[in-house]
């Protein structure tokens, strides 16, 4: 790693070809050189009255007021295989300025972009920022510094891997980790020794072979995508023709229609069972707690299922009853005296009408995010036909429609399906096989990677990526989604775009025949008691209820034979069912084994603690470092609790805190230099505790649900004890 000193070599860019910029049809130069880019920083807290490093010591509370800075002390730039460090973060923008060159434009990568981008406006206060890309605000995916004629990139999006976990899958050379202590006051005039040193370098290292790879695989860094789903995306283009983009450009909704599928659009179908929340089931007591997941649950759907294919137009009630063999439909719904069937809760209290809510709050019984039931008023919300099904077999209920609305159902592209199971096809085939060259692991990496991004690409909503950047103010603008002149603007844009591979409805209804794969199971009589946690494609049961997972695997064949008649054979049954290296099938959609727990327990949705068959204990909460997570347990489930406390270090967790208008401050660094610093903008990365707490409502709600179970057990046992005395 070479220091900086204004001695970056010249940099002859004979790598670059030209290419179409989509805006102005004229043809720039672009470098192929790899330019990397990582800074390390040190964030600091008002401890009596001085900048100090995070004192473990001190409750949570106090870092809750104190004043809180931060500033970098090393940055580490990468010009292919050469690696440059400085001290002075300031010292970049010569960097800049030296690779500079107004006729050939520069790419830099940053593995997240996201938080170098807020100290980096310290430099480009004077710059214009143009082309922003991002998914929301303060998360950039690029961004064009006009002046320089710099690109300036996030690997993170590219990958979609934190960087320890990209080299592993892209690279052969690994991060050094534990090299570096985050909780040091380093200055740009502190001394780091040479395994300090070894860490900077290593992560430039890394994020190198990363864009390296990509590099070769797309041919020049210009090409390479700009995220995980783009990769999909380019992919799928390739696969279908002018006709196919003309086709969905027709299909963009107006306004009014877009807005009404965002409200019908939902996520996963995570929950655990209130009658088991809490509860630690162990083999001794219970048997085998069971694990069973869902084959590619989301490229399933897509397979299988038929979606909207024409434009939504209003309709009858009755079409819902009538015509669900030709029609998809939405609908505006009004549900009167809710009671729910099952212990478990298919309804979303989020998806309610806000003005509903309030007007019935007192009649809503919640549990945890989940309606159990609203007597004596009603809810009010907008669903796919496939959620009100499940809906309506989840609760008791009388329904009104206030409005309805269809398009005509239909498979999706031959060339998408096909594309689809060969992915999953090849990812099966691959899947554990060794190469002396790499290659076949590099080829199922791919197809993995685009297997599980494909989703990504049919709900890519365009309203969620509506934040600009004022380089003029440095400010970040968030555009009002009820903007109707904006949301019309965004629309138009989207029905010329080569990015409308899917109409967004088509992801709507994705989410919902994959909620439905699992609450068909969740929502019977053989299942609702024994279930005692599910996510998005996997339930955990107690019980062996082996026969429930062959009939719905019935179902899911007789799919397979109705797609086949479909497109008259061109599709086979191997597509649907390839083969391991072993010769073992793997039915897309099937559910299948996905291991047996001899100790279990759950305290909520993404809160769950395991102990396998190899007597491994395993932990997955939102948020928590499983590794340090588990540690913090003493490999004992009953710890995990709603009393258990994660401290600092065990939990892992950062807050983070943005300055945008940091005052000028000064510190004693570790080594006792006094050290100013006036940088405006900065990101304060603060440990943080976690407590396994669970709300005030949702406890209530779980003893209500014990008081009910121990009344029902009564009542039996006062029945029975009657027929005996008679």
């Amino acid at each position: 790693m070479i220091e900086f000193q204004n001695n970056i070599k010249d940099i002859k860019d004979e790598g670059y070809k030209p290419i179409t910029s989509n805006k102005n049809k004229k043809m720039r130069k672009i470098s192929d050189t790899i330019y990397t880019l990582d800074i390390e920083v040190t964030s600091l807290f008002k401890i009596d009255g001085e900048y100090k490093s995070f004192d473990y010591e001190l409750p949570l509370e106090y870092y809750n007021e104190c004043s809180k800075v931060a500033t970098p002390y090393i940055w580490m730039f990468g010009i292919n295989e050469d690696t440059y460090y400085g001290r002075k973060f300031m010292d970049l923008e010569q960097v800049f300025q030296t690779i500079s060159d107004k006729k050939v434009a520069k790419v830099i990568y940053i593995f997240n972009l996201s938080y170098e981008f807020q100290f980096l406006l310290n430099i480009f206060q004077n710059y214009h920022i143009e082309n922003m890309i991002c998914r929301t605000t303060r998360k950039p995916i690029q961004f064009y510094v006009k002046e320089l004629n710099i690109y300036f990139r996030c690997a993170y999006m590219l990958t979609n891997m934190n960087l320890e976990n990209a080299s592993k899958e892209y690279t052969n050379v690994n991060k050094k980790v534990g090299d570096l202590d985050y909780n040091i006051n380093y200055s740009y005039k502190s001394h780091l020794d040479e395994k300090s040193l070894g860490y900077c370098e290593y992560d430039i290292i890394c994020l190198r072979e990363i864009i390296k790879y990509f590099r070769d695989k797309y041919e020049h860094i210009a090409l390479i995508p700009l995220t995980n789903t783009s990769i999909v995306r380019k992919q799928l283009k390739k696969e279908v023709d002018y006709f196919y983009f003309k086709k969905q450009w027709k299909l963009v909704p107006n306004a009014k229609m877009y807005l009404i599928l965002m409200q019908c659009f939902s996520g996963g179908y995570t929950h655990s069972n209130a009658l088991h929340t809490g509860r630690i089931f162990t083999y001794d007591e219970d048997g085998y707690i069971y694990s069973k997941d869902i084959s590619s649950s989301y490229p399933a759907s897509m397979v299988l299922e038929q979606y909207p294919s024409s434009h939504f137009t209003k309709c009858s009630y009755e079409s819902y009853y009538n015509n669900r063999a030709h029609f998809c439909h939405i609908m505006h719904v009004r549900l009167y005296n809710l009671k729910s069937r099952f212990y478990n809760h298919y309804l979303q209290y989020s998806k309610l009408f806000y003005s509903i809510k309030s007007h019935n709050i007192n009649n809503v019984v919640v549990d945890n995010g989940r309606v159990a039931s609203a007597r004596n008023g009603y809810v009010e919300l907008f669903c796919t036909d496939v959620d009100l099904d499940l809906i309506l077999r989840n609760y008791k209920c009388d329904v009104i429609f206030l409005h309805t609305w269809r398009s005509r159902k239909r498979y999706l592209d031959k060339r998408i399906i096909k594309f689809v199971l060969s992915l999953y096809g090849n990812k099966t085939k691959l899947k554990n096989i060794k190469s002396d060259d790499g290659h076949i692991e590099e080829v199922y990496r791919t197809m993995k990677s685009m297997l599980n991004s494909i989703y990504g690409c049919s709900v890519s909503n365009q309203l969620n990526y509506s934040s600009d950047f004022d380089s003029e103010n440095n400010e970040w603008i968030k555009a009002d989604a009820s903007d109707v002149d904006f949301i019309n603007d965004k629309l138009e844009d989207m029905k010329k775009s080569y990015s409308t591979i899917f109409q967004y409805a088509v992801g709507v209804f994705i989410t919902s025949y994959s909620r439905r794969a699992i609450a068909e199971i969740i929502l019977s009589k053989e299942m609702d008691k024994d279930t005692i946690y599910f996510d998005t494609d996997s339930i955990k049961f107690r019980n062996n209820h082996e026969k429930v997972f062959v009939d719905y695997n019935k179902k899911i064949e007789k799919k397979y034979q109705d797609l086949i008649d479909f497109f008259d054979g061109e599709i086979s049954m191997d597509d649907l069912k390839p083969k391991d290296k072993n010769g073992i099938e793997h039915p897309i959609g099937f559910f299948e084994d996905d291991g047996l727990y001899t100790e279990f327990c759950t305290l909520g949705a993404k809160k769950y603690c395991y102990r396998d068959k190899d007597d491994e204990l395993h932990l997955t909460v939102s948020g928590i470092s499983r590794k340090s997570g588990v540690k913090a347990l003493k490999n004992d489930i009953r710890n995990f609790n709603v009393n258990m406390k994660w401290g600092y270090k065990e939990s892992g967790k950062l807050t983070h805190y943005y300055n945008d208008n940091q005052e000028p401050f000064r510190y004693i660094d570790n080594e006792g230099n006094e050290v100013e610093c006036d940088l405006k903008y900065s990101i304060v990365l603060q440990p943080t505790t976690y407590n396994m707490s669970v709300t005030e409502k949702y406890e209530m709600y779980l003893k209500m649900i014990e008081e009910s179970e121990m009344i029902k057990k009564w009542q039996i046992r006062k029945s029975t004890m009657l027929k005996n005395q008679k």
